[in-house]
């Protein structure tokens, strides 16, 4: 048996956390044992622990040399064959102990960001990373999107590199019998039984767009009035002005009837069965599962045409595309996806259903993992 020790930032409810805990479920207990790393802030916490997997908590998304000491000791106490990393600051941490401890390392890019960083942040981050790809033996992007734009990183090539989508339980998610009603009253909003219901699910943090998707709904209910908006999702500390900056927009554009802030849900993927459309505003992504979730759930969806999220609707072929950042056109996407005729949004769920399906598949995204596990281990025993 392998041991493989996971080291990542948050268990706050994202893409990244669904990630890990869907391979966790599906890896075998008889071939892998699984240790995680990772801070005890939220709720994939109890979720990893209900697998019974080994946790240690500790927080690894800022700079620490007592919290870098404390995992070096970990790592060493656990002695696992492989290590794989997930994010920024577990990157940082575990790929530079593992190359102390000689242990081989995978590292997931759960999104490759730095254009928007101011111009010494960006260069020190791109200089970091090219150094750790030295220390890394295989790099995992969730999408091609996000591969193309790690390019710029020196060291990384097509053998160390490679892409694994992230994946969704489609058959799971499309076969959930959750009524309409049903979904209504889960989100508390019984009252919204006879309108049209854009939803999204997302942290509420800048790069999600979420200011630019509030200024467009606000516009977009001046031509469609029976709209109303649901927001599955919550903030963490860090973001706490942000948070204040969506609470002055709903209350200055008197939006308060008409959006529901839900925060974190372990039920999300239920209440997407009451959305009419699903829309993404985001200004940066990797590969977003709440996309796949809702296109597994045959909810049209609306995204803004980034990296990630074109990975998946192929240029408007699965679903509305617009400009990331601009609520004018997001506005236009909303006001476009509602006139649809129902035979031709019908169509779009259909196309999208069969996308996950076939490219998106959680099944396929374990595999591969396995497959890069096994092909590592082998060359460094070699």
């Amino acid at each position: 048996m392998n041991k493989v020790f996971h080291i990542s930032g948050t268990t706050i409810p994202g893409g990244g956390p669904e990630h890990i805990f869907q391979l966790f479920k599906r890896l075998n207990e008889n071939e892998w044992e699984i240790v995680i790393c990772t801070a005890k802030d939220g709720l994939y916490w109890e979720k990893f622990n209900s697998l019974g997997i080994k946790t240690y908590n500790l927080n690894l998304r800022i700079l620490s040399i007592k919290n870098a000491w404390k995992l070096f000791l970990i790592l060493r106490k656990e002695k696992p064959d492989l290590i794989h990393t997930h994010g920024k600051g577990p990157g940082l941490y575990g790929r530079l102990i593992s190359f102390l401890l000689k242990i081989p390392t995978i590292h997931t890019f759960h999104g490759f960001h730095y254009k928007s960083l101011p111009i010494f942040t960006r260069w020190l981050h791109l200089a970091v990373e090219t150094f750790l790809s030295l220390l890394t033996d295989q790099h995992i992007f969730v999408s091609a999107g996000e591969k193309t734009k790690a390019r710029v990183l020196k060291f990384l090539d097509e053998k160390n590199s490679t892409v694994i989508h992230n994946g969704v339980d489609h058959d799971y998610i499309h076969n959930l019998h959750i009524s309409r009603d049903t979904a209504l009253k889960l989100s508390g909003s019984e009252d919204w039984e006879p309108n049209k219901i854009l939803g999204t699910i997302s942290r509420l943090s800048p790069e999600k767009g979420i200011l630019d998707l509030l200024a467009a709904f606000s516009k977009s209910i001046k031509e469609i009035p029976d709209l109303r908006l649901i927001i599955i999702g919550g903030h963490s500390k860090e973001h706490n002005d942000y948070y204040l900056k969506i609470k002055e927009l709903i209350d200055k554009e008197s939006l308060t009837d008409y959006i529901r802030i839900l925060g974190y849900r372990h039920d999300a993927v239920k209440i997407l069965k009451c959305l009419d459309f699903y829309i993404s505003s985001s200004l940066s992504e990797g590969l977003p599962i709440s996309i796949l979730e809702a296109l597994a759930s045959g909810t049209p969806t609306i995204a803004t045409e980034i990296p990630g999220n074109k990975d998946i609707l192929c240029n408007s072929i699965f679903g509305v595309l617009a400009e990331p950042g601009s609520p004018e056109s997001l506005c236009r996407g909303i006001i476009k996806m509602a006139n649809l005729a129902q035979s031709e949004r019908d169509f779009l769920s259909r196309n999208g259903y069969n996308r996950i399906k076939n490219h998106f598949s959680i099944d396929e995204m374990v595999f591969k993992t396995v497959l890069l596990y096994k092909q590592v281990l082998k060359l460094n025993n070699a």
